[in-house]
């Protein structure tokens, strides 16, 4: 089996100013933020170019462990980001950095809106490779009815575990709660291909999962996302 990582994952704040609330679990790991933003038409351009140096060089710093981000299909202006940071103290580091300082500058004026979160992790896996830009990437937003929170923990813990283990396709599942609301969910997923995609909700693993938690959720949103922008640290 490939190696694998079950990484505690999170978010950045993408503008200075922005007030931390890091909760105890994140100032002893890794550091967790998402975001949603949404572009000005006509800012776009710029902020793309911004936000793919920023994540070039950020990436270079030794506490940053991955930039995601990608916009949902259909409408380019709005964008989810996932980051990564090893803890509080990298991101703190990140943001005194002259790479996001350029971005900053260039965010306060591209952005019309942003929502920015603090996240836990519920079950994260990531194959440690190089992502292509021909990946295909899906966001989801899932409510679970919150007594079933641990049935479906244990559910999804599985599947994705057997996801990245058995499906060379499925590059990286990330799983994570909102810290304000546990039983709100964020799904970060990457697939080598729309191919590799279609694969996965075929697989065994996908459908024991869908039988399980089918009474857990109670409600759901699927974004299939495109131009994703796909950045990790490879061992």
């Amino acid at each position: 089996m490939m190696t694998r990582r079950l990484l505690t994952l999170g978010t950045a704040a993408l503008l200075m100013g922005m007030k931390v609330q890091a909760s105890e679990q994140q100032r002893q790991g890794h550091f967790i933020r998402w975001a949603e933003l949404e572009v000005e038409p006509g800012k776009m351009s710029e902020f793309q170019a911004v936000a793919h140096e920023n994540a070039a060089a950020s990436l270079q710093e030794p506490g940053v462990m991955a930039f995601h981000w990608a916009a949902e299909k259909g409408k380019p202006h709005q964008i989810r980001v996932l980051e990564i940071y090893r803890d509080l103290h990298a991101y703190r580091a990140h943001l005194q950095s002259p790479h996001f300082q350029r971005f900053a500058e260039v965010a306060k004026q591209a952005l019309r809106s942003r929502r920015v979160v603090d996240a836990r992790p519920l079950a994260l896996g990531a194959k440690p490779q190089r992502f292509s830009t021909s990946a295909h990437v899906r966001v989801a937003e899932l409510e679970i009815v919150p007594a079933q929170l641990a049935g479906y923990r244990a559910a999804v813990t599985e599947e994705i575990e057997d996801s990245i283990r058995l499906e060379p396709g499925v590059l990286a599942i990330y799983s994570m709660s909102l810290q304000d609301r546990p039983n709100h969910l964020r799904f970060f997923e990457i697939y080598a291909d729309h191919a590799a995609y279609l694969q996965h909700i075929a697989s065994p693993h996908f459908r024991k999962y869908v039988a399980t938690t089918q009474s857990m959720i109670s409600s759901r949103k699927l974004f299939e996302m495109e131009s994703p922008s796909l950045a990790a640290k490879v061992p």
